[in-house]
């Protein structure tokens, strides 16, 4: 018998037989009176409950062309117009799933809260995570089940914020580099997001491969973006055909797919073996090297290749657009760009943090993301029936007046300080035991690049428009233009 330290072992009681046959019965009749007093409760907030909301659109069709034309301001007109709790049918009136089907939309935080903090009713049995899972394999972010729960063990100590805080070298060289790199073109106008993407590609290829990044970082820096168009392409199809299925665009997938594979494949086969005591500090060294604390299991080479794939993808694609739409926020506003420029000046980042935050929170690059409801359940007031899925949506509960006065207005100043607002009126990482595990290296790597540039140019947007294009991430639709000037 194991004793837990500090805790000191009662005397086992022994009961008698007939006893214990007794005490088991009670047992078995509490528990059924228990459960048949929570179905009482359950069905009862069911049959109260509203149903939820929501517009018509296409009569045959549904809310399917709106959604298509522009889903950013049709989620956002949604909730304007119906709460906090809206449902968009998508597809024909009435059929098989595959061409007829129920979106929920949930705004409000508690909602949020509920959604993502019980997977057992809520799970992620929805298609944009089947749809990564076929580009980008069972890594972190597409895993579920007793499989993502070990490799979450397995991978959170390797982002600790003492862990993180190692690649503050690092990506203020790659800063550096990027702010040498750009006097180049100092007075012209240069397009923040193609320098975003390389700094974020260099950073994160230099955390995962160390040095061996030269030859990499050009060919994945070609194949995200493809991967991230064809992903979107196929999480539009109404009819999901097998990628096993010869179709142009199957082919064209399995090309791709191929493509990013065999890089990463010939990197791990070149470091395996090495160990993070022959002096690599990467990421890749410490995953060969990365075991479950609970049982000592360490991952797989299949599974290392997908947890590179999806930190290259999560690490790559959203931080730099989220760089891209701060800075672009911060040359609309002078202003408050010339006093985030002066406090990172004297070293304190506190404001740089909060004009990043404030960027995330107009522009989330996560704009949104999906669940299933395994059961009849009660959101906010309104039934959501069992196999709907339920979307969140940054996008729109990040503009939610109730917690955001103003809403549209760009204020670095509403993170300062402490903040009385509800834990998921905000929530550009997601939330739960699903919560991003990359938070603290994406903001570091934020800030370091964002005080670095600030430093030495004033930016200007002023007269450009930002177009934006809702992918498998939120992308500017082009080139994110600004003009600088040396200060």
């Amino acid at each position: 018998m194991c004793a837990v330290p500090g805790v000191r072992a009662r005397p086992r009681r022994v009961a008698h037989p007939v006893g214990r046959r007794l005490g088991a019965a009670r047992g078995n009749m509490v528990d059924v009176r228990r459960s048949i007093e929570r179905g009482i409760i359950v069905t009862t907030q069911l049959s109260k409950a509203a149903v939820v909301p929501g517009p018509a659109g296409h009569p045959l069709l549904g809310m399917l062309p709106a959604l298509r034309r522009d889903l950013l301001g049709t989620i956002l007109d949604g909730f304007h117009t119906y709460g906090d709790v809206v449902a968009y049918h998508v597809g024909l009136p009435q059929g098989p799933r595959a061409v007829s089907m129920d979106v929920v939309n949930v705004h409000h935080p508690d909602g949020i809260h509920q959604v993502l903090t019980t997977p057992q009713v809520f799970s992620r049995r929805a298609s944009a995570y089947e749809i990564l899972r076929e580009f980008i394999g069972e890594g972190l972010l597409t895993s579920d089940g007793d499989r993502w729960l070990r490799q979450r063990r397995t991978l959170q100590p390797l982002f600790t914020p003492r862990r993180v805080a190692r690649y503050t070298e690092l990506m203020t060289e790659e800063a550096a580099h990027v702010a040498d790199d750009m006097a180049l073109t100092t007075g012209s106008v240069v397009d923040l997001y193609q320098v975003m993407q390389r700094y974020t590609m260099r950073v994160v290829g230099r955390a995962l491969f160390g040095d061996d990044i030269d030859e990499v970082v050009p060919r994945l820096q070609e194949l995200m973006p493809i991967l991230g168009d064809l992903a979107l392409a196929r999480a539009l199809q109404v009819v999901k055909l097998p990628l096993s299925w010869p179709t142009p665009r199957a082919r064209r997938i399995g090309q791709v797919r191929a493509s990013q594979y065999e890089i990463v494949d010939r990197i791990i086969a070149d470091r395996q073996g090495r160990a993070v005591g022959e002096g690599k500090e990467d990421l890749l060294s410490r995953l060969f090297a990365a075991e479950d604390p609970e049982t000592g299991q360490a991952l797989s080479i299949e599974e290392i290749r997908d947890q590179v794939l999806v930190f290259l993808l999560a690490g790559h694609e959203t931080t730099s657009a989220g760089l891209a739409f701060t800075m672009h926020l911060l040359g609309r506003h002078p202003d408050v760009q010339e006093q985030v420029a002066a406090e990172a000046a004297t070293g304190d980042g506190e404001l740089v943090r909060a004009a990043v935050l404030e960027g995330m929170r107009l522009y989330p690059p996560v704009y949104s993301m999906e669940r299933m409801s395994e059961t009849d359940v009660v959101v906010s007031g309104h039934r959501i029936p069992a196999n709907t899925k339920v979307v969140l949506a940054p996008w729109v509960t990040h503009r939610h007046p109730e917690f955001w006065p103003d809403p549209e207005r760009f204020e670095p100043d509403r993170f300062l300080g402490r903040q009385e607002r509800p834990r998921y009126a905000y929530f550009p990482f997601g939330g739960g035991p699903r919560s991003c595990i990359g938070e603290h290296f994406a903001l570091l790597e934020m800030t370091v690049l964002l005080s670095a540039l600030l430093a030495r140019y004033r930016v200007d947007t002023r007269d450009e428009r930002l177009e934006l294009v809702p992918m498998v991430t939120l992308r500017p639709a082009g080139a994110v233009r600004a003009t600088l000037t040396v200060r």
